[in-house]
């Protein structure tokens, strides 16, 4: 539906660079997209990811439902 593309000024500028310059710049956005990864990982790990706080959020809440259904009829 959407394949991939290149804008015709970033393949102007690709195909514009040495082959030195190519690969320094594909070493730096390789070190780019490596370090994006790490941040995600971090960022979603269970004790970070606020997905884990809400699940455990939710657990607490049907605890305390518990408890008011019990209370209520007793």
């Amino acid at each position: 539906k959407f394949p991939p593309a290149v804008a015709d000024t970033e393949k102007s500028i690709i195909l514009g660079m040495t082959p030195a310059a190519r690969e320094a710049q594909l070493v730096k956005d390789t070190a780019a997209v490596m370090r994006l990864l790490e941040t995600v990982l971090v960022l979603n790990n269970e004790e970070t990811c606020p997905a884990a706080g809400l699940k455990k959020l939710q657990v607490k809440n049907e605890k305390l439902r518990g408890e008011l259904t019990r209370v209520e009829n007793a």
